[in-house]
């Protein structure tokens, strides 16, 4: 196991009167969405700091959009106050351009940030199968591609196949004819869940990005993310669908820690309006609409065509990616293309912040008072700035940061729109700093 203190050695003998205190210390990170925090996310906390022993817990969180392709049930400011009350220590935004994009975009943008705090131990997730090394084993040979697999890849995709099924189709026969210790269903229940497919994206951005930081997975619990079933461990769909239907209720106490439901009744105002949504991307499209819509991430000629002859059917958001989904185009597919459209998301961006390394701000949204010894060891460590004030963006991020950052700061804006609460200014906020 590779521990976290070896790859900062160079680092520790210059800076050692900082780190000397901290070195046999263990940080987690924990990608995440808490869209909204439940208690299966606080299961998930719990459980990875009590295995691994350790000392803190960083988050990357969305913002105000998710990876469904959809604003977030509630703002980010509420979902980091509903995190740091909850175990998280420090909560750091993750850039609306990979929040948004696919699980590969998603995991990359994610795991490029953690490396770059440069005091990460361990990675931890959630999956259906619990078991790290079976997805370690997928994530190596997708990420490596060897020869085998390649070849018999390359054939499935001539003969026809989607590249989902050509993939798992190679890896299958891969698996099979190689001394892995992973039968045929292993894998294939693997790709059914889609806590399993997101940790296998996390692994490959940690192999392809020659991550010090460890993955870490504990067995999921309670109901399927898509799940309207409402119990304990119920999934974050269940809990929206639930408020939507009924409001904040002390029913929810069954399923979110009560600091969280306090938290959401203080921040009612916060929650995202569908039709305010709607609204709003009618506008968009029509604006849009005699330039195509190709140049945005995610959306080829074909499917702006399409979107560009049933704008005149156009009534909200829902019913147009009902609309314009087909069997090779999932609703979520659909759903972030549109979000990319709103939020002006291009492919141009896109491949600037790939060539780039996936790079980020690194911009707090919320911490612990106790976290700033945590802040201390990621100024000293690395040479990328923690941006805390958004006063002091124009003095320590790069040209490019701030170009993410500003986009970050017009999608909540957006979102403003969206809630009843209206637009934030971001630079007139307090800080959230918790007990």
């Amino acid at each position: 196991m590779m521990h976290h203190y070896n790859y900062i050695s160079e680092k520790i003998i210059s800076k050692s009167k900082i780190e000397s205190a901290y070195i046999f210390m263990k940080t987690i990170g924990i990608i995440a969405e808490f869209n909204p925090f439940h208690t299966g996310h606080l299961h998930l906390i719990e459980a990875c700091k009590k295995d691994l022993k350790a000392d803190h817990v960083v988050i990357v969180m969305s913002g105000d959009f998710v990876q469904r392709g959809y604003p977030s049930f509630c703002d980010k400011y509420t979902r980091t106050q509903m995190a740091l009350s909850c175990g998280a220590d420090i909560v750091f935004e993750l850039p609306v351009c990979y929040a948004t994009g696919s699980a590969e975009f998603f995991a990359k943008g994610a795991v490029s940030l953690l490396n770059r705090l440069g005091i990460i131990d361990y990675l931890c997730f959630g999956s259906e199968c619990g078991s790290v090394d079976l997805l370690t084993c997928i994530a190596d040979i997708l990420e490596k591609e060897p020869a085998n697999y390649k070849e018999t890849l390359l054939k499935e995709l001539k003969s026809g196949l989607s590249y989902a099924s050509a993939r798992q189709k190679a890896l299958l026969a891969y698996i099979s004819s190689s001394n892995i210790p992973y039968n045929k269903k292993d894998v294939e229940n693997a790709f059914l869940s889609p806590n399993n497919i997101l940790g296998i994206e996390y692994i490959k951005a940690l192999i392809s990005s020659a991550s010090p930081i460890q993955p870490y997975s504990i067995k999921r619990v309670g109901q399927d993310y898509s799940s309207d079933i409402f119990t304990e461990y119920s999934s974050a769909s269940a809990i929206r669908s639930y408020i939507s239907a009924n409001g904040i209720t002390d029913n929810l106490s069954l399923t979110m820690p009560e600091t969280c439901i306090n938290i959401l009744r203080n921040n009612a105002d916060s929650i995202s309006n569908p039709g305010k949504l709607s609204a709003l991307l009618g506008y968009k499209l029509i604006l849009e609409k005699d330039n195509g819509f190709d140049r945005f991430l995610d959306i080829n000629t074909d499917l702006s065509n399409k979107i560009i002859a049933n704008i005149e059917n156009y009534a909200d958001f829902d019913s147009f990616c009902q609309l314009l989904k087909s069997k090779d185009l999932a609703y979520s597919r659909i759903s972030r293309c549109l979000v990319h459209i709103l939020l002006g998301i291009t492919k141009d961006d896109m491949e600037e912040y790939k060539s780039k390394d996936y790079i980020s701000p690194l911009r707090v949204l919320g911490m612990k008072k106790s976290a700033s010894s945590l802040v201390k060891r990621m100024n000293a460590l690395t040479d990328n700035k923690i941006l805390i004030n958004l006063k002091n963006a124009s003095k320590i991020l790069s040209d490019d940061e701030q170009e993410i950052l500003k986009k970050n700061l017009s999608s909540s804006e957006i979102y403003g729109l969206i809630c009843s609460r209206g637009p934030l200014n971001e630079y007139k906020l307090k800080q959230i700093i918790a007990n």
